[in-house]
């Protein structure tokens, strides 16, 4: 039994709009590339879209009233944990919180004297609203449901089994149940439980919005933090070691081991099942439009460039400088998109944020904190373009698990340039092959470092002063001898660090 109609609405059921809930943001069109539909990836931005295509009042309509009643305390619960983690403040906890304490003051005050009917009724009154207030208020929260395991998957039964789904909305992709938040469901598990078919999923429109995954993480760490005595550093340890060790180790993607707030966001976006290839490497997007949080105000400073020009009667010059921005604009994630695409971004309002402890998101950064991140996220920097660099933070090195790929990346390609490579290393065999070095352990070595170790290069063995190939004919003469003038020799120093 569900509260929710299945797939599809009765037929009787007459709709006013045709925009819909999120992730059906438009929905009805015969033409289907006018339909919208949005991936929502956890902590990137837009739940304002769910406010903004009045996404509560319509996921009511067609239901009974059951589902009515889960859908709108799903609706406001959503609502209140964008704004604090723990609301033991709201209206309907303190309201609890009072009856208990009024219950309790009845009970004391009737005595012994007081009939049996008075003190259970009491006793019951005041033990359901204190196990009310410490659910809505502790317990049925962002941090516990996403970071305590078996709260987590009471949750899942409870609103599933218990409850009776009546917290779900199949039809319109929104609500949750024993999948999950169904609105932040990945696009391969939305294919696979059926909510969206294949043929809509490539025919649709779809959008989804990413972020840089350092920004991302500071997100979630304030959205499931312990209270603002939990630190970002012991935040992130956690998140390491315990949080995302079942997606790191096996690939899990299901609510029941993996919250999906751990879920790297090319998850989200991209096919990960056509392939068993470790680096996924043969994944194709499974979004039409992937756009970057970062540059959604250069998407309104296009567009309104574009209108300005519009109420121009003669078209101005061109600079320089309108056309580096035109350039910039053009290789960015929100050029060329499509007109309902583009709509629905320029009309989507910033409602949703916290109030903040007035910090930025790379001050939170330590080297160890950046080099864990990076860790966990590695793909999401390679797939979405973002540099794992933090360059706010000129104090912090490059994560050590990017500089160890760095180097072997380039060990790779010197390897495959071979006798066309412009640099060569004196420790070379007769066959060609590079001899390995004595310990055999690759070492990270930090970009601009101070320490003596790396300073003291020049005294190393494996640095050695050569001569270009090209540059050999340049040389080759009878005066090329220790004793010809150096003046007229073509030689360049160039230092080459043996790994």
């Amino acid at each position: 039994f569900s509260y929710s109609q299945q797939h599809t609405p009765p037929s009787h059921t007459k709709f006013k709009y045709d925009t819909f809930t999120m992730p059906w943001l438009i929905k009805g069109n015969d033409d289907p590339s006018k339909n919208l539909f949005f991936v929502h990836v956890p902590r990137c931005g837009g739940t304002s879209l769910m406010h903004h295509y009045q996404v509560p009042q319509k996921a009511m309509q067609g239901r009974s009233l059951g589902g009515k009643l889960g859908m709108t305390i799903f609706f406001r619960r959503y609502k209140v944990l964008e704004s604090t983690n723990f609301p033991w403040k709201t209206k309907t906890s303190l309201t609890c919180l009072a009856l208990a304490a009024f219950s309790i003051y009845v009970f004391i005050a009737a005595g012994p004297e007081a009939s049996f009917i008075v003190k259970d009724l009491s006793v019951g009154i005041a033990t359901i609203s204190l196990v009310l207030f410490v659910c809505l208020s502790f317990l049925f929260t962002a941090p516990t449901i996403g970071r305590l395991t078996y709260v987590r998957r009471t949750y899942l039964v409870l609103i599933h089994y218990v409850l009776c789904r009546f917290m779900e909305s199949i039809e319109w992709c929104t609500g949750t149940n024993k999948t999950g938040y169904m609105m932040h469901l990945t696009s391969t598990k939305l294919l696979q439980h059926e909510y969206v078919s294949k043929q809509e999923f490539e025919e649709t429109t779809t959008m989804a919005i990413v972020r840089n995954p350092y920004s991302r993480m500071v997100s979630i760490y304030n959205y499931n933090k312990f209270g603002d005595a939990e630190s970002f550093e012991a935040f992130v340890q956690d998140w390491y070691h315990r949080m995302t060790k079942p997606y790191r180790e096996t690939g899990e993607l299901d609510e029941w081991y993996t919250p999906c707030h751990t879920i790297p966001q090319f998850e989200f976006t991209h096919d990960t099942t056509t392939t068993n290839d470790k680096n996924n490497k043969n994944n194709k997007p499974l979004v039409q439009c992937i756009i970057k949080q970062e540059e959604l105000k250069l998407l309104k400073k296009m567009k309104k460039e574009e209108q300005e020009e519009q109420d121009e009667e003669a078209p101005a010059p061109v600079t320089n400088q309108s056309s580096s921005s035109s350039s910039s604009s053009s290789s960015s994630s929100v050029s060329n998109l499509p007109e309902i695409v583009s709509k629905a971004l320029l009309e989507m309002p910033h409602t949703n944020s916290r109030a903040g402890s007035g910090k930025k998101w790379f001050e939170y950064y330590t080297q160890e904190t950046l080099d864990l991140v990076y860790e966990m996220y590695q793909k999401d920097f390679k797939v979405f373009g973002y540099s794992p660099i933090l360059e706010q933070r000129t104090d912090l090195r490059p994560p050590k698990l990017f500089s160890k790929k760095t180097v072997l990346l380039e060990e790779e390609d010197e390897e495959d340039q071979g006798e066309e490579a412009s640099f060569v290393n004196d420790n070379v065999d007769d066959s060609g092959r590079t001899e390995s070095s004595e310990d055999g352990e690759l070492e990270d070595v930090p970009l601009g470092t101070d320490d003596d170790d790396y300073n003291k290069k020049d005294e190393s063995p494996s640095w050695s002063s050569i001569r270009p190939p090209q540059l050999e004919s340049l040389d080759s003469s009878e005066d090329d001898s220790e004793d010809a003038d150096p003046k007229n020799r073509s030689r360049f120093d160039i230092r080459v660090f043996d790994v």
